[in-house]
């Protein structure tokens, strides 16, 4: 459905990302808290290569490295931040630019009074954190919970996003509530003002009715497993047919995540992602039919020095519309990686994508190719 419709836990990802940067999938000490205002960032750049070389520049099958043969600014992104103290309030405000803040926050829009404009304010909201055992509560625009992988291409094991990322929303606007760690168990909920992204919702919302979210994540205080589960429900409006401003009638939304991540030993992780999204239409008006997407990840991941590592993933997916053929995508992913200095990390990325329908650009730039081979170069610098 991100054709529109249908992340991992960023506590997931973020652990994960922690544990690779020291050279070791075992969990690093915590540093002490800081509750002043901080601030961190990254740029993050491509050059990929697809063989089937299309002559115009953009391919398909992707999320957000869409780009042939053109060296491209992925993401620019600058974090203010505070960390809020127990019993006091903090805030987040992520800033961004490039391929990924477009499409995150315009990917859908008509102009400039629709969700585009709010693209560059990628996440703004403020903390409550409770005084006591901890939790807290947020409230403003915050990336999704849904999904293994982040926006960030730095924080997840691959350049590329795999099939089931294509599945679930960017980002949502709204509250959301978490309890404290009990035993490695964290509860969170949302009220969002829509489930997925639209033309005209996220920020903003079209039908005057609020979406419903949760995410349940355990984590093993032995350090082995993580295991998170994030469902949503929603009545939203999808902009599938053309000439349709309004969105066409109200969508009953349900949407489910479920991702696995296992450490196998200090320097291997495994992990595994399961997607499954629902539209079902009130009323099929203007082209708006009942549509279901399920997508399924597997990844593995090996330190081999403190500087290099590789990655492999395996995602596919099968996308049901009525009335049209199922289309069902799988692709192969092979990336090396770098670290020359703490704060710069170079990847080597190799993709193979196939589709049971042709859906992929070839040499004039005409979707009659049923797969496409990808090379990536990318470079991404930490501040």
């Amino acid at each position: 459905m991100r054709t529109n419709l249908f992340k991992t836990s960023p506590l997931i990802l973020a652990a994960a990302a922690g544990f690779l940067a020291a050279g070791s999938i075992a969990p690093a000490q915590a540093d002490a808290p800081n509750y002043k205002i901080q601030y961190n960032g990254l740029f993050d750049g491509y050059y990929l290569y697809q063989f089937n070389n299309p002559s115009g520049a953009l391919i398909s099958g992707r999320v957000y490295d869409v780009r042939h043969n053109t060296p491209t600014l992925a993401l620019g992104e600058l974090n203010v931040f505070k960390n809020a103290a127990p019993g006091s309030f903090g805030f987040k405000t992520t800033l961004g630019a490039g391929d990924i803040a477009d499409i995150n926050g315009a990917e859908f829009a008509t102009g400039p009074t629709q969700e585009g404009r709010f693209k560059s304010l990628m996440q703004a909201y403020g903390t409550y954190a409770f005084a006591g055992a901890g939790g807290g509560i947020d409230f403003g625009k915050f990336y999704t919970p849904f999904g293994y992988e982040l926006t960030e291409s730095n924080l997840n094991f691959n350049e590329s996003h795999s099939v089931p990322f294509n599945y679930i929303p960017f980002y949502n606007m709204g509250i959301r509530a978490y309890t404290p760690s009990y035993h490695g168990l964290v509860l969170t909920g949302f009220v969002v003002r829509s489930v997925y992204n639209t033309t005209t919702a996220g920020v903003q919302d079209d039908n005057k009715q609020l979406g419903f979210m949760g995410n349940v994540t355990w984590t093993d205080p032995a350090g082995k497993w993580i295991v998170a589960e994030s469902f949503g429900f929603d009545k939203d409006k999808f902009n599938l047919a053309s000439g349709n401003p309004t969105g066409g009638p109200n969508n009953k939304v349900t949407v489910s995540d479920t991702d696995l991540t296992f450490n196998l030993t200090p320097k291997q992780i495994i992990a595994a992602d399961y997607t499954y999204a629902k539209t079902d239409p009130e009323a099929n008006a203007l082209g708006v039919v009942k549509a279901t997407d399920t997508g399924w990840a597997v990844y593995y991941k090996q330190v081999m020095t403190p500087k290099s590592d590789f990655a492999l993933r395996y995602s596919g997916g099968k996308q049901e519309v009525a009335g049209s053929t199922s289309v069902k995508p799988w692709e192969a992913t092979a990336t090396y990686e770098m670290h020359p200095a703490s704060n710069f990390t170079t990847r080597l990325e190799y993709r193979h994508d196939e589709s049971n329908v042709a859906s992929f650009p070839d040499s004039n730039s005409v979707a009659t190719k049923k797969n496409q081979d990808t090379l990536e170069v990318a470079g991404i610098f930490n501040f």
